[in-house]
Formats: C-alpha cells, sequence, structure tokens
C-alpha cells in the first residue's frame, strides 16, 4: 500500500468535530459495504478475471483466455426468440468488469477437438460474481433470472442454488418479465408437449432436443428397479401416452419426493423433450427439475 507523507504545517488546520447520528450511520454502513467481498455462501471459490466477451447470453470469456458457461441457468440463442435481448442483457451487465468465479458442482466441460485442432475445447461451468461500476459484488445468475434474460436449468452433477433460482424464476414468470413475454418459453400443458416433442422426434439426451416447462396431472406413477415413468393426463387419444420418465444415474441419486407416490399429483416439470420407441417423454436429470404443485 503506498505511504503518504505529510509536511508539517506551522498553523494546522482545526479537526472536524466528530460525526453523530445519521453522518456515523452513513459512514460506517459506506465501510462496511466497500469491505465486504461477493457472497459466495458455501460456493467455491475459483478463477478471476476481466470479461471481454459475452455470447448466447449464457456464456462468457475472460482476459485469461478462459470460457466460462453459467451454471445452472441457459438463455435463449440463434435465431430464438429473445436470443438477441439475452445477449444483450449479459453484455451489459458484465462487458469489461472484474468477475468472480466460483463452484458448486462439476467445474469443467470438456468437448471435442475442432477440426484441425488436437486439444478438446474446454469451459469453466461456473457461478459468477460480478463487480460492478460503484463496487458492489452481485451474482450473475441471479440477476438474469429476474430480469427473466435466463431461465433455470439444473443438472445433476451442477444444482447447488436450483431451489433459490427456480424461486426467482418464479417471480419473473408471474410478471412476464423478458423471455416470459415470449409465448415460445412459458409452461404448456401436455398436448402442447406431445407436439413439440413429436416433432423434434430426437432423443432426450441429445442437446438439441427441446427443453421445455411442462405443466399437467400425473395418471399413474411406477416405479421400477432402475427407472420411473409418470404417465401425464391430457395426451392426444392418436398418440402414445406422454410421460416424464427418470432412468440411470439420474434414477439411482433421486431425492426428491418418491417417485411412485406421485400418481395424481399436478407438477410442474422442466427438461429436454424426446421420443422413445414412439413415445414421447420429458427426461428429468435431477430431482429439482419437478415441482410439486398445489391443487
Amino acid at each position: 500500500m503506498r505511504r503518504e507523507v505529510f509536511r508539517r504545517r506551522a498553523s494546522p488546520r482545526p479537526l472536524p468535530p466528530p460525526l453523530k447520528g445519521r453522518g456515523l450511520v452513513a459512514l460506517v454502513a459506506l465501510t462496511l459495504l466497500s469491505a465486504c467481498g461477493p457472497q459466495i455462501g458455501d460456493l467455491e471459490r475459483g478463477e478471476e478475471g476481466r470479461v471481454v466477451r459475452a455470447f448466447s447470453g449464457d456464456g462468457l470469456e475472460l482476459d485469461t483466455g478462459l470460457v466460462v458457461f453459467l451454471a445452472e441457468i441457459d438463455a435463449p440463442r440463434g435465431d430464438a426468440a429473445y436470443a438477441a435481448q439475452a445477449q444483450g442483457e449479459l453484455e451489459a451487465l458484465t462487458l469489461h468488469r472484474e468477475v468472480l468465479l466460483t463452484y458448486g458442482g462439476t467445474k469443467r466441460w470438456i468437448g471435442r477437438p475442432r477440426e484441425g485442432e488436437e486439444a478438446p475445447r474446454e469451459a469453466a461451468i461456473a457461478h459468477v460474481f460480478v463487480k460492478s461500476e460503484g463496487g458492489r459484488w452481485f451474482w450473475l445468475q441471479h440477476e438474469l433470472v429476474s430480469r427473466g434474460a435466463a431461465y433455470v436449468r439444473p443438472r445433476r452433477d451442477n444444482h447447488a442454488r436450483a431451489a433459490e433460482l427456480i424461486e426467482i424464476e418464479a417471480q419473473a414468470r408471474a410478471a412476464e418479465r423478458g423471455l416470459w413475454g415470449e409465448r415460445d418459453y412459458r409452461p404448456v400443458n401436455v398436448r402442447s408437449a406431445v407436439r413439440t416433442a413429436m416433432e423434434a422426434n430426437a432423443n432426450c439426451l441429445r442437446g438439441d432436443a427441446p427443453y421445455r416447462l411442462v405443466e399437467g396431472r400425473i395418471s399413474e406413477a411406477r416405479a421400477f428397479e432402475r427407472r420411473a415413468s409418470l404417465a401425464m393426463e391430457g395426451a392426444p387419444t392418436e398418440t402414445p401416452p406422454f410421460a416424464i420418465v427418470v432412468f440411470g444415474e439420474s434414477f439411482s441419486s433421486w431425492d426428491g419426493p418418491p417417485l411412485a407416490s406421485l400418481t395424481g399429483a399436478r407438477v410442474l416439470a422442466r427438461g429436454p423433450l424426446g421420443v422413445y420407441r414412439g413415445q414421447p417423454q420429458l427426461c428429468l436429470d435431477h430431482a429439482s427439475q419437478l415441482e410439486v404443485l398445489p391443487d
């Protein structure tokens, strides 16, 4: 720290009177605020840097060259409705600002090398805290979700803040802020989910499977040795039944309500829509993707 050197004055100025009342409170509050860093809670502290680029509404690049994907959220991209606005929100909040990466799950995404490259692509999967112009730190995921610039997408290996983010998202959705003002992103009924799944005709484990929020009632919940199937009311009679499915590691590590007990429950499920052996379905990766709603 640089030491300030003061010369003696022949006639020193009188000291100002001590602060009292609101002035003292304001000074103490300002001192505490400037001393506070990002409130990361139980997240693991990671790298620091300055943002030089924002892309796709949920991705950043730091001055260190590190690419960052925002954990537990997704934003519209490409030609999708609200994609340009989502990217604009991310740029406005982060560009040229200092950030701190924190982790609550899997830290790295590893992708295949591009054509002509040998090394695989790599990106951090992080919760990001941004230092504003006034020196205040804020949680980027919270800000994006509350503005309706992104939606919550928890995963089995990244769901540390899912419950909090889903609550924030519900408020933005009720107010139709941001992307929630677009019909494409509002929760759909089972009939619409079936139509979207059949049109996409993809495996729900593929990255390009459409991700939707589906609201409806479970007509029959069945749990087997390695999977569960929650059939939903409202599917068209000309198509196979629509089901919410859980299988593999997602089933073995399930920590939500007992799946076999959900017959008759009204739920809001979020996940990729796909088709398996002709049956339209929504795949769950983690219990935070299934909300049991009050009747």
